[in-house]
């Protein structure tokens, strides 16, 4: 990698930013003929389908019902070893990767549930995988429990997104979501900024994945049938100049 302290990404991803519909783009989708490309895993498109949400009579934050297509939001227990190492590789070239996977893991505290885990992947032509947690995986929340979220997601939000979170953790108060970006999603977008800085004013703990962690991600999250996972060769490196770029952000 080049000097980091004086070379700009070569290239950004791309989201829509339509914050009413929190739409995303299918730019750079590859076609049939490229799929055995980029080990296999291409970006599909879906019909669109938002949802959005609202203060009830006691001012608690209620996220409304939304009926979504098929193919919209894909929901499951763990991710093809496939899309994971091409969706989830934090390079500065991120042709293709036009969708957002976030992996969860919920904590209801001392409760009989035990750990609420899984995936979402979004296809970027409705709903994003961020807003679909809220209202697929934790639509309510019991006031006596407090809620401990992690989630291990592909890119950071887009502005929309990080609005909608924050708008979230400040009404429910105890729910506490902590987010490891493989990769910063247009970092250098003033709009992106000031979501980020309204994620960390709002109380979530915004980090980078560390080369540990998306090992941590491929043994929870992965049909990775017990093999370990071969890092990239530039994974700490990239690491360290996203992890850089947060600071800088958020501080």
């Amino acid at each position: 990698m080049a000097d980091k302290s004086r070379t700009p990404m070569r290239r950004k991803e791309r989201k829509g930013k339509e914050s009413s519909e929190m739409t995303k783009d299918a730019k750079e989708v590859k076609t049939e003929g490229e799929r055995a490309v980029d080990n296999g895993e291409v970006p599909a498109e879906a019909a669109a389908s938002s949802g959005a949400g609202a203060n009830d009579q006691n001012g608690d934050f209620q996220v409304e019902p939304m009926e979504l297509p098929p193919f919209e939001i894909i929901a499951g227990d763990r991710i093809d070893p496939f899309a994971f190492k091409f969706q989830f590789k934090n390079v500065e070239y991120s042709s293709g990767r036009n969708k957002t996977f976030l992996c969860y893991l919920v904590d209801k505290g001392n409760t009989a549930d035990g750990l609420l885990r899984g995936y979402l992947e979004d296809e970027h032509s409705g709903s994003h995988a961020e807003e679909a947690f809220f209202i697929q995986c934790l639509p309510h929340c019991d006031p006596a429990l407090k809620y401990t979220v992690t989630w291990y997601v592909s890119s950071s939000p887009c502005s929309a997104c990080a609005a909608k979170i924050a708008e979230v953790l400040k009404a429910r108060k105890n729910v506490k979501l902590s987010i490891f970006a493989a990769r910063l999603f247009e970092w250098e977008d003033t709009e992106i900024q000031a979501g980020l800085k309204a994620l960390h004013a709002a109380g979530c703990k915004l980090r980078v994945m560390k080369p540990l962690d998306f090992s941590y991600t491929w043994d929870t999250f992965v049909e990775s049938e017990e093999q370990p996972l071969n890092l990239w060769e530039d994974c700490k490196e990239n690491y360290e100049y996203y992890h850089e770029k947060l600071a800088d952000i958020i501080q």
